[in-house]
């Protein structure tokens, strides 16, 4: 490795970069990838439930069908991989870094580190063996006609989302970091600033549908585990979308005050000559003329005053909010489905 590389590639990839590399050579979208998993682990687990008699052959089984849901968590890693760079090219005309400094920056933020990815994804999947056989012990028989694949696919996707749940926790460290580094920024160009909120509101929307697939699995929440572990997610979520953006908020707040505070050092300042020309010199023509430049000093001043200090379009909080109701629509469908198909 030369040294350029060195400095451009400070710590050695995790393995989960060479597995999305690898899905990228295939002739399908990654995202597609995960998304036919999902019928193609209800088929197995029906395979073997119809040859243990557990099933009626042909009859299907709700549950056993939506199991590879769990593994949607890979799709927030396409997301993390795909979408941080894209964040961070748009944030990239407030950054005053040479290219190299700048390749160094990106690397750091889209590249998950090897070491503590690792020790991270291992405990995500002992997490997720004591969540799966928690869950065995409150569940159908049914559900774990398949134990191997079943308590395989809580393992492997606890481990993904402590993966992903570690480098988005990363990010958004870094990202605050990044908006401390501009020395001023323009309040009447916000653009720049809103590939991040645009970046961790997705995130949230993503982990928010991550854990409402839970409501699919009607005994999910039986497992006290699973109940703590999917709760005690949601808060995080909105500190995950509201910390690192909070920082630029008091410095787009500060920025305000400041224009604030020279519109009406301005206004003030006319005022004072409107009144020595109209009362001092009895210049009244010349009043005139200052009272259309006080006029907009006013306008000017409405215009600061209404300017954002949020670094967020309006409709995505919205978006994130809206998140909230994934579990409700979620068991709507869920039992409208079990409906249809009598189980």
């Amino acid at each position: 490795m030369t040294t350029d590389t060195l400095s451009r590639r400070p710590y050695p990839p995790s393995l989960v970069h060479a597995f999305y590399a690898g899905l990228d050579r295939l002739p399908i979208p990654a995202w597609l990838f995960f998304v036919l998993l999902i019928p193609i682990v209800g088929v197995a687990q029906h395979l073997v439930a119809w040859r243990k008699g557990a099933l009626a052959p042909g009859q299907f089984n709700f549950d056993l069908g939506t199991a590879g849901f769990w593994l949607g968590i890979f799709l927030i890693g396409v997301y993390v991989l795909k979408g941080a760079p894209k964040a961070l090219d748009e944030y990239r005309p407030l950054l005053d870094v040479t290219e190299e400094e700048y390749a160094r920056l990106k690397y750091g933020f889209v590249t998950i580190p090897n070491g503590l990815g690792t020790l991270f994804f291992l405990f995500g999947v002992a997490m997720g063996a004591v969540s799966g056989f928690s869950d065995m012990a409150v569940a159908p028989a049914i559900d774990y006609v398949f134990p191997l694949l079943r308590i395989g696919i809580w393992m492997i996707a606890s481990g993904g989302t402590f993966l992903f749940g570690y480098q988005v926790i990363r990010q958004l460290r870094q990202i605050g970091a990044f908006y401390a580094m501009p020395e001023q920024i323009d309040l009447f160009n916000l653009r720049p600033l809103y590939g991040f909120s645009r970046y961790s509101a997705t995130l949230g929307i993503m982990f928010f549908a991550s854990t409402a697939l839970s409501t699919l699995d009607p005994t999910a929440y039986e497992s006290q585990v699973v109940f703590l572990f999917s709760f005690a997610v949601i808060p995080l979520i909105f500190l995950m979308f509201y910390l690192p953006l909070s920082g630029v908020h008091r410095r787009l707040v500060s920025e305000k005050e400041r224009l604030l505070q020279e519109a009406n050092s301005r206004i003030a300042s006319i005022l004072d000559r409107i009144h020595s020309a109209a009362f001092e010199q009895q210049d009244y023509e010349g009043v005139a003329g200052m009272r259309a430049v006080y006029s907009t000093l006013k306008e000017e001043k409405e215009t600061v005053q209404g300017l954002r200090t949020w670094p967020w379009r309006p409709g995505t909080l919205t978006g994130l909010l809206s998140a909230l109701f994934l579990p409700i629509i979620l068991t709507l469908v869920r039992e409208i489905i079990s409906m249809f198909l009598g189980s």
